[in-house]
């Protein structure tokens, strides 16, 4: 039995959002968020090791882009597949680009702010202010909606009657 052409165009379209949107951010966040640690740390990568994290980066994001084209098409639950193994590290490598998602916004924030009181822009300090907001609102909906979603599996294990 062949696909239909709905379910051709919504895998392409999955396929199409994660690859050429999804994996270029991505790709920028973790070699940016890699640079900025290390720049903090005061850290100096030898230029054959500097070579290899961006392949490194690379080969993150096409697989971040194809586990978002995955969610996209089968919901939430299909990170849960494979082996232990295989799931720790989805979910090592999902966090890891969300960590530096997270470093990156801190120093355009940290890079912004102190120029826009130097020239007083105040529309660089709005946009500034708007993005930490953002940034504060979803780590707020996040940790509201793990928690909420921690107390359903601990509900569901105590609800079950004992044998």
């Amino acid at each position: 039995m062949s696909p239909s052409a709905r379910s051709v165009a919504r895998t392409v379209a999955a396929l199409f959002s994660s690859v050429v949107l999804l994996a270029p951010l991505t790709f920028a966040l973790l070699v940016g968020g890699t640079v900025t640690v290390l720049d903090l740390l005061g850290l100096t990568v030898p230029e054959p090791l500097a070579l290899v994290g961006p392949v490194v980066a690379g080969a993150a994001a096409l697989w971040l882009a194809v586990e978002s084209a995955l969610v996209q098409l089968h919901g939430v639950g299909v990170l849960d597949r494979g082996g232990p193994i295989q799931r720790r590290l989805r979910y090592l490598a999902i966090g890891v680009t969300v960590v530096t998602g997270v470093i990156a916004i801190g120093r355009f924030l940290a890079m912004t702010v102190p120029w826009a009181i130097e020239t007083g822009s105040t529309s660089v300090l709005v946009l500034a202010g708007a993005l930490a907001l953002a940034v504060v609102g979803t780590l707020y909906r996040t940790i509201a909606a793990a928690r909420t979603g921690y107390e359903r599996v601990g509900r569901a294990q105590t609800d079950e009657p004992r044998r």
